[in-house]
């Protein structure tokens, strides 16, 4: 294999693994307390969703696994209006809730799709930072057989638990990249025409297109 080619393919399964365990944490969170910080919440649901993911269990297994946890109570309202952005408001309530569902179930089958391409992988936590709007950025870095990654975890908090409202791998933020990909729709043809597209890419299994993100490796 080609070392970028090798690069790239590192570079997507660090992805999907970041985007993982952000599914996982907006899921558990629900049962996380007042003492919690950010990085503890990383902490603990990194290692929870690499358990799965490294298991034994078949890969359709693991993907159930992830979606019962992420599906109970992941909070995508906050996801869905950073990636909407301006056209926000175009959608009716109706829509909005549609467009939470598919893109949920999107994201479920882009990086479900990759689970196969995990191997031996951990999670480092580097620090905190704290952002705008009492946001806080939990620093990582993702090891694996053949080099690691660096990926970002943004928190928001809501009542007494944490959400993720961002993932940013190398560089390449998941709430950026989709939202160039969707505005660009949503300009051709409208709230429609989006939910028509992903409705059409979930029914066929694909699923949306991941972010690239080569890394440099190590």
């Amino acid at each position: 294999m080609k070392p970028k080619n090798r690069k790239c393919r590192r570079g997507v399964s660090a992805l999907a693994i970041a985007v993982a365990i952000a599914l996982e944490m907006a899921a558990t969170s629900t049962v996380s307390h007042a003492a919690d910080t950010p990085r503890r919440v990383v902490e603990n649901t990194a290692q929870k969703t690499l358990a799965i993911l490294n298991s034994t269990a078949a890969d359709a297994e693991k993907i159930q696994r992830l979606q019962q946890l992420a599906y109970e109570s992941i909070d995508f309202e906050t996801v869905s209006r950073l990636v909407l952005a301006k056209y926000w408001k175009q959608f009716t309530p109706e829509e909005l809730q549609q467009f939470q569902d598919e893109f949920k179930r999107a994201l479920t089958l882009s990086y479900g799709r990759r689970i196969g391409q995990f191997g031996r992988e951990k999670v480092v936590i580097l620090g905190e930072r704290q952002e705008p709007l009492g946001d806080v950025t939990v620093q990582s870095r993702i090891v694996g057989r053949t080099g690691d990654l660096k990926a970002d975890y943004r928190l928001r908090q809501k009542g007494v638990s944490w959400y993720v409202i961002d993932v940013t791998v190398e560089g390449v933020s998941i709430v950026s990249s989709y939202r160039t990909q969707f505005q660009e729709i949503i300009g051709q043809g409208g709230p429609k025409q989006l939910l028509g597209r992903l409705r059409a890419k979930n029914a066929s299994g694909e699923g949306l297109a991941v972010p690239e993100t080569t890394g440099s490796g190590a």
